[in-house]
């Protein structure tokens, strides 16, 4: 598998086509099936011993005990792709002239403008890795995980989500987006640990991991996505559109992903809200963390795996 990996030149540099998303319909119908694997052989087990016990006898077909073992695995199989989407996109990233200067995202190496910018094979696979898995996690919500008070903002998050990364992919915005996901993938990591923590039973952690999550959605989401990144998509990418080649489609790509841009941070703003209160809970149970506001809003018809 190393030799393999290292037989890949992921330096190189292409165009980016419209074939090349058959690789997110790859992914989409790849992280189902390593889920169910996941939740199957791994997930339960570990949710049983770390909510119940060793040695406990669980009923795993009762209704409180299957919904615990069930909201566990959710955060168990999130932590899996997050980290590893986190380390990705971090990879990908963080040695490339655009992640300290905004400036590279519309220009550079040599002559290169946007729109039209290469990509390295590393940036491509970062793309169709996130596309795909939220592509398939507009299913997950609809019809696999515990539905939430949330459900819409969730489902209105993973639409816009997808539409950026086909559209940033074919358009030209694939440098901006790579650090987008870098910007949001860190602080659900943080989130899915402190929720199998309280979920086990270990309440000190929960503590401390929601506080780091609420530090890193504050940090990356609140301010330095608005001011980083959709000050760089309003303010330093018309400097560079060619308004004899590209007027019309530029002036049209400028406002849809400025558009969708403006939709996520406003989901942000609305679950910095809630993150809010969960503080305000945090505070007056004197450091513990309260259940997470947004928990499940179905009665009767949670669902199953």
């Amino acid at each position: 598998m190393k030799n393999l990996y290292h037989a890949v030149d992921w330096e190189k540099e292409s165009f980016p086509e419209y074939q090349d998303l058959k690789f997110l319909i790859f992914f989409a119908l790849f992280f189902p099936v390593l889920r169910f694997i996941l939740d199957r052989f791994v997930f339960q087990a570990l949710a049983k011993r770390m909510i119940f016990g060793k040695n406990a006898v669980v009923n795993i077909n009762g209704r409180e005990e299957r919904k615990k073992i069930n909201k566990f695995k959710e955060s168990a199989w999130k932590f899996v792709y997050f980290l590893s989407a986190e380390l990705l996109a971090l990879s990908v990233t963080c040695n490339e002239p655009w992640f300290t200067d905004s400036r590279y995202f519309w220009a550079g190496p040599g002559d290169l403008v946007w729109p039209n910018l290469k990509m390295k094979l590393k940036l491509k696979l970062l793309y169709m890795y996130a596309g795909g898995f939220y592509l398939y996690s507009i299913f997950a919500t609809l019809y696999w995980e515990t539905r939430r008070s949330d459900f819409a903002a969730q489902i209105i998050h993973h639409l816009t989500t997808v539409s950026l990364i086909v559209l940033s992919y074919v358009y030209g915005f694939a440098r901006i987006g790579s650090v987008v996901l870098a910007l949001h993938d860190g602080s659900d990591v943080f989130m899915e640990i402190a929720k199998m923590s309280k979920y086990s039973g270990f309440d000190l952690i929960a503590d401390i991991f929601f506080s780091l999550f609420a530090l890193a959605f504050t940090s990356l989401r609140i301010i330095c996505y608005p001011f980083w990144i959709i000050r760089s998509t309003c303010y330093e990418l018309p400097f560079v559109l060619d308004m004899e080649k590209e007027r019309t489609t530029g002036i049209i790509l400028y406002f849809v992903f400025n558009a969708l841009l403006m939709c996520l941070l406003v989901l942000h703003l609305f679950w910095f809200k809630i993150i809010l209160r969960m503080v305000k809970n945090q505070i007056l149970s004197r450091g513990h963390i309260t259940d997470d506001v947004r928990e499940d809003s179905e009665s009767d018809d949670e669902h199953e795996d």
